[in-house]
């Protein structure tokens, strides 16, 4: 049986007003990115992962 990949969105705090997200292909991080607040990095991880899975 062939096992699918989980594409995950996580969110770090560097900083008090730095965040970092990262998407991630199992343990692999595929995209990352910066953000001032923990809301903005959410919505920007969350906006690359749905852009990966709309690529295909």
């Amino acid at each position: 049986m062939e096992r699918k990949s989980l594409l995950e969105v996580e969110v770090i705090q560097l900083k008090p007003t730095l965040w970092e997200w990262r998407v991630y292909n199992g343990d692999t991080p595929v995209k990352e990115g910066f953000a001032s607040s923990r809301e903005t990095a959410q919505i920007e991880g969350n906006s690359a992962l749905f852009r990966m899975l709309a690529a295909g």
